[in-house]
Formats: structure tokens, C-alpha cells, sequence
């Protein structure tokens, strides 16, 4: 047997306000919209709904009616940051669902049962929209239309049991279908005031006298889908954008707004697991132009703190043509790994201290001498490049760079540039060596040598003689002859 759970959040447009700006919270609050001379409320909040307020009024009756109302203008980038959080919280809980509209989601609660009972499912819907600043109410039932009508008859979470779903519309009220005003007077005068009512009424003579449309509210009442569920399909955006009531001219005030912008973006990231890879800023300026600066990262990350931090970084001394009056913040997003994935495995480096240091480096070096080493398509020991260490190849040289480490395998430390030295020999072999820096001597023991040489084809070819020797200090180095030069080198020193 089919249920559906349906996640809406009332209020939604300014819902989506009040979300982009926390001080407007607890407070009568109305999303206004048409001319400056002719201001219609489309949307007020819940404070503002009790003082008297309706959608519909002109700006003025409803600053009437209700002393300190705040008016904000509709905020079309805040809403679609809502929306997509509402897809965030149903899609934490449930991969199939439908995005029925803005402000409500429907799930496909089969194959839940790892979450619990219906009721816990609920629960965590409502949590998790709530953990968002986004609240909302759940309803769940045999049908998406029950569901949604439990979700607006009553507040928090309402579950319908299998089979009690007429029992369940019977005495809801008509309002609740928010049928159009001509079939709304009509259903007023025949006396139907309750969905049961209209239930019992026989479909013929509903599509008769009513047409279409009325079939279309019959169908309603008696908990019937419209359509098929159809399962959201397609790639998922990550961003959170705002439109600002004041210019932004000065950098704390842009990484003020900035913050709010990526706490908002770490809870979505949250609920799904997710960190950010790379972060685009894109910033709407007064004068009709773009900025877009792409912030790439080390390591997914989705610590507010942290992030702000690099931007912080990566963004001093920026310098725009006009001050800012819109903002928005996308997200390339990848599975955070664990820490520790094996019992036995040593523990990875934090991703937060990681981007913290490379982006120190990068401030203090340059961003072109911060990086991983990777080898050169070569046989050459000393052709080893760098890489961005945010790319996969970078991510790559570094877990092998940390798995060798961790083996406790000797390690060889080459000298750049390497140590000019003099070598005597005996027969084929170095018997002593001096070099500046190293304490030199006769030679203790050595091994070698291993002979390579590369490239004659072209100008830059090479032919090396290696030797490991080891000197009265104790340590063992790396000695090199250029066969081409003669010129004697120690190269590295293992530890």
C-alpha cells in the first residue's frame, strides 16, 4: 500500500523573508508587491495574520489594522533559496519526491522503515525543516492530496492511518480546498460547508452543473491524486542568494552578509552529508554590473567559520566599481569522508586546518608555489612539478604522499638545489667525499652505482651514476655524478 507524506511550509513568501533576515523574526511582517502608489500585500506572517492582516489588502489597510506592520518588498532570490532548503529536508529523508510547488513537497515514503514508524518520519521532516529556519507542517496519508490536506488542517505533524482517510475529510471545512469564489458561492448556497458534504454529492450531477472545475474539487474532497506521482529528476543547485534593502560598500559589511549566506548553506549541506569543494560569489552591484569571484577549496568543507575565513583571505583588497546590493553564494558539492574510514588506519588531517594552512601559504608565497608534488611524464629523479592542491590530480599526490608516510617507510630528503661536492675514488667507488654543510670523511660503506640517462633525443638529454654512502656522521646520503659534466653532487640524505 502506496503513502505519501507531504511537507508544507505555510506563510512561504514571507517565510522566505524573514529566513533571509533573522531580526524580522516574532514580528508582524507583510510581502508587498505592485507600484510604489498601489501596494497589495500578497503574504503576511503569523503575527501579522492574528493582528488582522490578510493577503489581498491594499499596504495601507493593512498598516491599519495592524500598528507596526512591517512591509518588505517580495524577495523572488530568497524564496527559491527556500524552496530548494524544503528539497533539501524531504530529499535527507527520502529519494523519491515531487516538488508539487515552491512551498510544498511530497515523498514516497515506501522503503522507509529504517527511519521508524510514520510518526518519527515526521518528526524528522519537521526537524529538519525547522533546523533551516524554514517551519513547516507534515502531513501523511494513503494520498498526496490527503497528505496535504493534513498538513494545512492542523499544525506540527497529523499521520492518517491506512483506510481512515474519508473519516479523515469528512469535517474538514471548504476553505481548506481554497475553492475559486464563483463555486465557493454556489457550494455556499446548496449548503455544503464541509468536504464530507461535497464527498456525497454524485459525480454526474457535480460535472453537470458545475463543470469541470467542479469535478476537478469533488476529486479533492474525496482525497483523489489529479495525476501520477512524478518523481523530481535532474541536478541539484546549491546556492543561497539575497537581495539587500541597503547598499553594501564597506568589506565587514560584505562578510557580515556573507556569513549569514553560508550558515544558511551549511545546514542544507548538512542534511544531505555534502561539503563544498568550490564556492562561487556572485555579487549584483548598484550600477546594473556583475562581480563573480570562484573560491576553490582544499578539502570539502562546510564549516561557516572556516569558509568566511578563506573568503576573508582570498577576497582582501577587493575593490568594486559600485557598492553591493545583491548576493549569492553557489556550491560544488562532493561526500565528506570520514576522519578515521579504518579502525586501524591513522587518523586524516582535519579538512578545516587543512584549508586553513594552504590558504596562510598561499597569502604568504603565492598561490602558483602552493601546492602537491606530482612527477613529470619522465624518467628524469628530479622532474617533479606541482599541481593546485585543490584538483583531483592534487588530491591524489597528496593521500599517496600521506600513505607512504604512514607505512614507515625511510624516507629520502632531496637537497634543492643540491650540495656541490668533491669525491675521491677508489677503483669505481667514492672512498671519500666533502660537500659544504655536511660533516664529509671517508667513506663508511657505500652501494651502487645505478646508471640512468634520458632524453638524447633532444638538447636537454641526461646520463646520471648514483651512489648511497654512508659518512662518519651517521647518515646516509645520495651522491651523484653527471657523466656528462663530471661534476660531482650530494643529492638527498635519507632519514
Amino acid at each position: 500500500m502506496k503513502r505519501y507524506a507531504c511537507l508544507w511550509a505555510p506563510h512561504f513568501v514571507v517565510t522566505a523573508l524573514v529566513r533571509s533576515d533573522p531580526a524580522l523574526r516574532g514580528r508582524p511582517v507583510a510581502a508587498l508587491a505592485g507600484t510604489p502608489a498601489a501596494r497589495t500585500v500578497l503574504d503576511v506572517s503569523p503575527e501579522a495574520w492574528t493582528a488582522g492582516a490578510r493577503p489581498g489588502m491594499s499596504a495601507g489597510e493593512a498598516g491599519t489594522r495592524v500598528p507596526g506592520l512591517i512591509g518588505r518588498d517580495r524577495d523572488p532570490e530568497a524564496e527559491a533559496s527556500a524552496a530548494a532548503a524544503l528539497l533539501d529536508v524531504a530529499a535527507a529523508t527520502s529519494p523519491r519526491l515531487e516538488a508539487a510547488a515552491p512551498d510544498r513537497v511530497h515523498l514516497d515514503l515506501t522503503g522507509l522503515d529504517l527511519f521508524g514508524a510514520e510518526p518519527r518520519i515526521g518528526e524528522r521532516l519537521a526537524e529538519g525543516t525547522a533546523s533551516l529556519d524554514l517551519p513547516a507542517r507534515v502531513g501523511i496519508a494513503g494520498s498526496r492530496t490527503v497528505a496535504g490536506l493534513a498538513a494545512r488542517a492542523a499544525a506540527g505533524v497529523t499521520v492518517v492511518a491506512a483506510g481512515g482517510e474519508p473519516a479523515f475529510l469528512a469535517p474538514l471545512p471548504m476553505e481548506l480546498l481554497a475553492p475559486p469564489p464563483d463555486l465557493a458561492e454556489c457550494l455556499d448556497r446548496w449548503g455544503i460547508r464541509t468536504l464530507g458534504e461535497l464527498a456525497a454529492l454524485p459525480t454526474p450531477a457535480v460535472l453537470a452543473r458545475l463543470g469541470l472545475p467542479g469535478r476537478q474539487l469533488l476529486a479533492l474532497a474525496r482525497g483523489e491524486d489529479e495525476g501520477p506521482f512524478v518523481p523530481r529528476a535532474g541536478p541539484e543547485r546549491w546556492i543561497e542568494a539575497l537581495a539587500l534593502d541597503w547598499e553594501v560598500t564597506l568589506f565587514e559589511g560584505l562578510l557580515f552578509v556573507l556569513h549569514r549566506l553560508l550558515d544558511r548553506l551549511a545546514a542544507r549541506l548538512a542534511l544531505r552529508e555534502l561539503g563544498a569543494t568550490a564556492l562561487a560569489l556572485t555579487a549584483g552591484l548598484a550600477d546594473g554590473t556583475v562581480h563573480r569571484h570562484r573560491l576553490a577549496l582544499q578539502a570539502p568543507l562546510r564549516e561557516p567559520r572556516t569558509l568566511l575565513g578563506l573568503f576573508r583571505a582570498d577576497l582582501d583588497g577587493l575593490t568594486l566599481a559600485a557598492p553591493i546590493v545583491s548576493l549569492a553564494v553557489e556550491a560544488e558539492t562532493a561526500p565528506l569522508r570520514p576522519m578515521q574510514p579504518d579502525l586501524y588506519a591513522p587518523k586524516r588531517p582535519s579538512p578545516h586546518e587543512l584549508a586553513q594552512t594552504l590558504g596562510r601559504l598561499t597569502a604568504l608565497v603565492g598561490a602558483d608555489q602552493v601546492g602537491a608534488p606530482v612527477l613529470g611524464d619522465t624518467h628524469r629523479p628530479t622532474a617533479i612539478g606541482l599541481v593546485p592542491f585543490a584538483g583531483t590530480v592534487g588530491r591524489q599526490a597528496a593521500v599517496a604522499a600521506l600513505a607512504f608516510a604512514d607505512a614507515g617507510t625511510l624516507a629520502c630528503r632531496r637537497f634543492a638545489p643540491p650540495l656541490s661536492a668533491t669525491v675521491q675514488r677508489q677503483g669505481e667507488q667514492p672512498c671519500w667525499v666533502e660537500a659544504a654543510g655536511l660533516r664529509g670523511g671517508t667513506v663508511v660503506a657505500c652501494a651502487g652505482p645505478w646508471r640512468t640517462a634520458g632524453e638524447w633525443w633532444t638538447d636537454t638529454a641526461w646520463s646520471r651514476e648514483e651512489w648511497d654512502v654512508a659518512l662518519p656522521d651517521g647518515a646516509v646520503y645520495r651522491l651523484v655524478l653527471d657523466r656528462a659534466s663530471g661534476a660531482w653532487s650530494v643529492d638527498a640524505v635519507y632519514d
